[in-house]
């Protein structure tokens, strides 16, 4: 008999329940088998676009389409593709004008439809909205950007420049997360240098949420002034890090360290011009000799009206001669233009709390060492009026502060324990549960492989028995309540009953 047989012959001779059970679990098998298949081949979806409304949802929906890519729709407002199609369907919704689930506005292109007979003010307009969409697409992209909408006002150029208007311009952000002071800055500079005769202080930023981000004049003194604020402030955290690190380093272990600067951002200039008198050289000389000889006079007479020429010009002989000499001297002229760029240092201080080894154990150096280091560091300038100030205090020790930080942990791991040993439990229970009621299913099984006792069957095994030996008897009976005890107690109940009535 070969295997096959032999697996035949054993599953006919198992009792229908058992070839039940088999059945389903090799059905249960078989799906799960092919449900993991499935898992394992279908595409990985990722996400491509969200927060999309209605109408952006239908235009990506369309693209998607046009392209034949498939795609999942999650919640109403994300769209999921095929995880090795995400560029690629990204770029070709782009190149149809589809970017982040918005319509991204014309820009250059719009020029490039122009015909020849179009009129100045179609031109104008068509100039100013592919402006606005070059500077959308711009800021859009801007990591914390998810969408912008830039509004320009470029008045008509008038032949007089004090008659001209300001161009301004509106910024609408739809971002991720709150801008800070510094991205705001940048979006209204970005928008205010692209556009021609734009100042920055004619720009206003505002978010979706309605909250203006900035105002008309806000880029002027106010963002300056932030701007100037940050620098300093960097430059003092910078160099209260140095100092914690230098005293460290020094054995004073733990410190806190602060420090502020008066820092002037006025810009300056002056020019001097130094000549030396010693260093004169002649440049240019001319010198007029002029001699006259002759009969007569020198032409001369009385100026004026009522003047005439000498009367006695011409009367005798005469000698003139005059002389003339002009020296032009030149001296070394030195011209020094000296520029005070902003963010010099008017005044500086430093306050230093640092351990004094009492609860920690360090041996931290003196406080006077400790000033004649930070003010070698920094650079200080007494006549400035720097100055430098420290004090050590007892600063608890880092093993205490793990230690009280470590109950917290504690319980987190205690908790995390607990957690784990009830999942445990649970599954515990669950398993056991589930071989309870496998197991009664088997003896239920194993019961009804003969068929089922009756009354009468049993009566009639008790007067075969009632032939038997006492010792025979007794084994059998005993047999008898060990394999069908329900049975056994049925049939005693009935005799009862039938004693009593």
């Amino acid at each position: 008999m070969d295997i096959r047989d032999r697996i035949t012959q054993m599953v006919r001779d198992m009792p229908a329940a058992h070839r039940v059970v088999i059945a389903v679990a090799v059905a249960a098998a078989g799906l799960a088998g092919y449900m993991f298949f499935s898992w394992v081949t279908a595409p990985a979806y990722t996400l491509l676009y969200s927060d999309l409304n209605d109408a952006s949802l239908q235009q990506v929906i369309d693209g998607l389409e046009e392209q034949g890519v498939p795609y999942r729709i999650d919640g109403g407002t994300r769209v999921l593709v095929p995880q090795d199609q995400l560029h690629e369907t990204r770029a070709g919704l782009a190149a149809d004008g589809v970017q982040g689930g918005e319509v991204a506005p014309p820009g250059y292109e719009l020029l490039d439809e122009q015909g020849v007979g179009v009129s100045n003010f179609k031109q104008r307009v068509d100039y100013q909205r592919a402006l606005e969409g070059e500077l959308s697409a711009t800021l859009t992209a801007m990591e914390p950007v998810n969408t912008a909408t830039v509004r320009l006002v470029i008045p008509e150029e008038e032949l007089f420049e004090e008659e001209e208007q300001p161009v301004t311009a509106s910024i609408l952000l739809d971002t991720a997360r709150d801008l800070d002071a510094s991205e705001v800055e940048t979006v209204a500079f970005m928008v205010s240098s692209s556009v021609e005769g734009m100042d920055p202080n004619n720009v206003t930023v505002a978010d979706t949420d309605g909250t203006v981000l900035q105002a008309p004049g806000d880029a002027g003194g106010s963002a300056v002034t932030s701007r100037l604020m940050r620098q300093t402030r960097e430059f003092e955290q910078t160099l209260a890090g140095d100092i914690e690190r230098l005293v460290s380093t020094a054995g004073g272990g733990q410190a806190s360290v602060v420090v502020r600067a008066d820092m002037n951002y006025d810009e300056a200039e002056s020019t001097v011009e130094t000549y030396d008198p010693d260093s004169q050289v002649a440049l240019r000389e001319n010198t007029e000799d002029e001699t006259f000889q002759g009969g007569g006079a020198v032409p001369g007479g009385v100026a004026g009206v009522d003047g005439g020429p000498n009367a006695d010009a011409g009367a005798a002989d005469s000698d003139y001669e005059r002389g003339s000499a002009t020296v032009e001297y030149g001296v070394n002229r030195e011209t020094t233009v000296t520029r005070n760029s902003p963010g010099e240092i008017e005044q500086m201080s430093v306050a230093i709390v640092m351990d004094d080894g009492s609860l920690s154990g360090t041996t931290p150096p003196a406080i006077g060492e400790v000033e004649q280091l930070v003010a070698a560091a920094m650079g200080l300038d007494e006549e400035r009026g720097d100055s430098v100030a420290v004090t050590a205090v007892p600063f608890p020790a880092e093993d205490a502060a793990e230690e009280a930080a470590a109950p917290a942990g504690d319980m987190v791991d205690l908790a995390s324990r607990i957690a784990a040993v009830v999942v445990l439990v649970v599954i515990a229970v669950i398993l056991i549960l589930m071989l309870r009621r496998r197991t009664k299913d088997v003896e239920v099984i194993d019961i009804t492989r003969e068929p089922t006792p009756t009354p009468a069957l049993v009566q009639e095994r008790t007067q075969a028995l009632s032939r038997a030996s006492v010792a025979d008897i007794k084994a059998e009976v005993t047999q008898l309540v060990e394999e069908q005890p329900e049975d056994i107690a049925v049939l005693l109940r009935s005799w009862l009953a039938d004693r009593r009535s």
